[in-house]
């Protein structure tokens, strides 16, 4: 008896919340096979398949109170060729706020075709978290997704009893598929033969009805779900993947191309090489080892990416990302071997209009660079651009030279000359700031007791960064080294050097030279208003200096262990050719006609670089356009990068600010103040960068969650040529930057 009031309770509720007017007459429509409904008489109810055909007559009468069973499915309308989530997608998505946005949008999906309700599936059997998404939707709406505790099981036997329950009270009648097929075949007998020719000339003249859908899953809500709900069975933790090279079995050639970007992908297997076996689309072999792309779950010991079975644009960029780190993999499972993997920073790859960018507004960034170099700006360059953590566009112009031999590629290295204190010195004095070594307010003279009594004593760390020290901008330390127009005899390393005049001391100078340096350095003269902006090299030839003395371990060795090396930066190098890169993938830059006589290949450009060995703090690193990408990237993150915090946030946000009045760098960063800005006049005022002599620029955006790297040789052949600068390519490139973003907001 309390369960019978509870069911009138329910259906009560129900029947005056779905309809202004109570209607005169309900509808179960089973959610297996979906049985549907059309009006045959008045106070009768039929059962026929699809629903499709008679959704809009639905819609068009209110009389028709339609009710849909959902079964593990959870589409109300499998045939309508609209993809909606499953129950063990939804179970997956650990985000309850995205559990209920679709919960929602379900809603308004079943009233846009005329469902009055949908009939949530008996949790019998069903996993912990599939059963929390059952109660979840009740919770959401107790009106619209509803128990079938509260409805009844029973279908009338007869015409007459039919009549006289739907006369009665407001019911819901819930049948299983196969006892809903008898009924239908035995309630339908009842039937004369006049009745029954009606039936089916209406069932004829509603399937002429062009059915057209009137409500599909946004695609952002469907792109959250499938990220969301992507689960990764992972029982020996090879996610994320970062192997040179890897083989990929499979029908996608789209998500092919994509892992291409990632690394080197074969096409069959190979002994030792990781294999990519996609079952999305055919039958594939599985053998041990393997890593798994599909719908269902393989054996436990499988390493598999379970992706739910939603169509997306542009698939291949979320599945790419998850395999590569780029994009956490956080559906949820009671599977065995599941596990939530977490975005480890790692730079992905995707279509510019995927990361908000109008791909068509970036084609002038070729008119430009093409520009450039047919004007002899530069004979060649590199452009990338990330957006949202992805790597939207990596190009390569022109050549090494200008006879056009050898083409620029994408490992092309490049001399990033003074870009070298923002991805060498910053996050070496950042480190030692965060290991409280040092203190950035501390004296120079605290840590380098030669400056104790000179005219730099009192300068601080925080100066030094900022170019606030009173430090000349320059000085050739260089040229001390030379006796007229050759070297002093003492700086050429043989006899045999001497009498050809062969230079070759820059890449293993003497110590007793590089004392002579130092010496020089402590003893140079100030500015004569110290307490002024003043951009100086000098300054970071100290820091260079204080890292080495207070970490104990050379400079380049501190930063290739502590950031290259475990970021994976495998272009980015001190005196590359000495570090094993072949000069014939390193760009040229100047004829040195003041003091080396030859053509620089493979070696820093700048001179007081050089008489450092190759390695200083204002000089002297060479690199790639993605390995800078890839150190921006730890930077805008927050110090973050491949699973690794590299430098805490609180220390970074340090750096990003300006200090001093009429200054308008950071600590190393450059950054804007609408005068002489190195950055496009759309980024914002928390951006920062750099720019190098040798035609180079990194500019970082938080509030874009932009990075923009420019690398060329424009001093090739001739340090002299200033014609990038006068046709402001790199500022112009960053300008169309954002205007494409804008173009598409």
């Amino acid at each position: 008896m309390r369960g019978y009031l509870q069911i009138v309770f329910i259906l009560i509720c129900i029947s005056g919340y779905a309809l202004d007017t109570e209607p005169n007459e309900e509808v179960w429509i089973d959610g297996s096979s979906f049985y549907k409904a059309i009006k045959h008489r008045k106070n009768s109810t039929l059962y026929f398949r699809e629903w499709a055909p008679y959704a809009r007559q639905f819609l068009e009468d209110e009389d028709y109170f339609v009710a849909i069973q959902l079964d593990k499915a959870f589409d109300p309308l499998p045939d309508d060729n609209i993809d909606l989530p499953n129950l063990t997608t939804l179970a997956a998505i650990g985000e309850p706020q995205l559990r209920q946005d679709y919960y929602g949008f379900l809603e308004s999906f079943g009233r846009t075709y005329g469902i009055n309700h949908m009939v949530l599936p008996d949790t019998i059997s069903l996993s912990l978290f599939e059963k929390e998404v059952i109660r979840e939707a009740n919770k959401h709406s107790p009106f619209y997704f509803l128990h079938k505790s509260s409805l009844s099981y029973s279908l009338p036997d007869t015409r007459r009893e039919f009549e006289s329950e739907a006369d009665a009270t407001p019911t819901i009648w819930v049948t299983a598929q196969d006892e809903s097929t008898k009924k239908l075949s035995k309630w339908s007998d009842k039937l004369d033969d006049d009745e029954r020719l009606s039936f089916y000339t209406r069932l004829r003249a509603a399937k002429l009805v062009e059915f057209i859908p009137a409500f599909e899953l946004p695609p952002s809500l469907t792109n959250s779900i499938f990220t969301a709900s992507t689960i990764a069975i992972d029982p020996h933790e090879r996610f994320p993947l970062q192997d040179h090279r890897i083989s990929y079995i499979g029908t996608d050639q789209p998500l092919k191309r994509r892992l291409s970007q990632y690394t080197t992908v074969l096409g069959y297997r190979v002994s030792g090489v990781p294999c990519i076996v996609d079952l999305r689309n055919e039958k594939e072999k599985v053998m041990e080892g393997d890593i798994v792309i599909g719908y269902e779950p393989q054996n436990s010991d499988v390493t598999t990416l379970l992706l739910p079975k939603l169509e997306i644009a542009d698939q291949d960029v979320l599945v790419g990302k998850m395999l590569f780190g780029a994009n956490g993999i956080k559906g949820r499972s009671s599977l065995k071997g599941a596990r939530q993997i977490r975005n480890y920073g790692y730079l992905g790859y995707a279509g510019p209009e995927w990361s908000g960018l109008d791909s068509y507004h970036l084609q002038w960034i070729d008119s430009l660079a093409n520009d450039a170099i047919k004007k002899f700006a530069t004979p060649g360059m590199q452009v990338a651009v990330v957006k949202n953590g992805s790597v939207v566009l990596e190009k390569e112009y022109g050549h090494f030279t200008y006879d056009s031999l050898q083409p620029v590629s994408k490992k092309t290295i490049y001399d990033i000359a003074s870009v070298t204190k923002v991805v060498a010195t910053l996050p070496a004095i950042a480190l030692l700031v965060d290991q409280e070594k040092i203190h950035l307010d501390d004296s120079l003279s605290s840590y380098l007791k030669e400056f104790s009594k000179s005219n730099k004593s009192q300068v601080t760390i925080r100066q030094l960064l900022a170019h606030n020290a009173g430090l000349l901008s320059y000085v050739p330390f260089w040229s001390m080294m030379m006796d007229g127009d050759r070297l002093d005899a003492f700086y050429y390393k043989t006899p045999e050097d001497e009498a050809k005049d062969i230079r070759t001391y820059g890449l293993e100078p003497d110590p007793i030279m590089l004392d002579s340096l130092k010496s020089f350095i402590v003893r140079s003269k100030l500015i004569k208003n110290p307490s002024e902006y003043n951009y100086s090299d000098l300054g970071f030839m100290i820091l260079h200096l204080l890292v080495e003395r207070v970490s104990g371990v050379p400079f380049d060795q501190f930063v290739i262990e502590n950031f290259y090396q475990p970021m994976g930066l495998k272009h980015t190098a001190f005196n590359p050719i000495r570090n094993g890169i072949s000069p014939r993938d390193i760009a040229p830059t100047e004829y040195d006609q003041r003091y080396r006589n030859y053509q620089v290949w493979g070696e820093v450009h700048d001179r007081n670089a050089l008489v450092f060995g190759g390695v200083a703090g204002h000089a002297g690193l060479f690199s790639t356009a993605l390995d800078m990408a890839k150190m921006m990237s730890m930077f805008l993150n927050d110090g973050y990068y491949g699973g690794r915090q590299y430098i805490s946030k609180e220390t970074l946000d340090q750096f990003n600010f300006r200090y001093f009045e009429n200054n308008r760098r950071g600590l190393a960063w450059d950054k804007k103040d609408g005068k002489k800005d190195s950055a496009s006049r759309l980024a914002s005022d928390q951006s920062f960068g750099h720019t190098g002599f040798t035609g180079t620029m990194v500019w970082a955006d938080p509030e874009e969650d932009l990075i923009y790297v420019f690398l060329s040789n424009r001093i090739y052949p001739d340090a002299n040529n200033w014609k990038l600068g006068e046709l402001n390519t790199r500022t112009t490139i960053h300008d169309v930057i954002y205007q494409s973003i804008r173009s598409v907001n």
